[in-house]
């Protein structure tokens, strides 16, 4: 059984993204490792973005452009969760349906 979370499980930490100010942040101790590897993903497609393909556009520009992206990955990751429900649903109508399997 998993117990409450309390304030002491949230901790102070800060990131930076696309060289600006650091932010700082209040999350679970659990979710350290999660935010610390988003920090690097955006600044790694931003990175890449702004010295190559988009070199020529702004950084604001830039970073508009890896937010659109992460959202539509977000977006896929919901459809695609929403898809393994229904599948999920469907094989277990199945199964109940499945002679000897009472």
């Amino acid at each position: 059984m998993q117990t409450p979370m309390t304030t002491n499980d949230k901790q102070n930490i800060t990131i930076r993204l696309a060289g600006l100010s650091k932010m700082a942040l209040a999350v679970d101790r659990r979710d350290e490792e999660m935010m610390r590897r988003a920090e690097n993903l955006v600044n790694e497609l931003w990175s890449r973005w702004t010295t190559s393909t988009y070199a020529s556009e702004s950084q604001l520009m830039v970073m508009s452009r890896v937010a659109f992206q992460f959202a539509v990955l977000y977006l896929r990751g919901e459809r695609n969760a929403k898809k393994m429900a229904e599948l999920d649903a469907e094989l277990s109508e199945l199964l109940k349906n499945l002679p000897g399997l009472d």
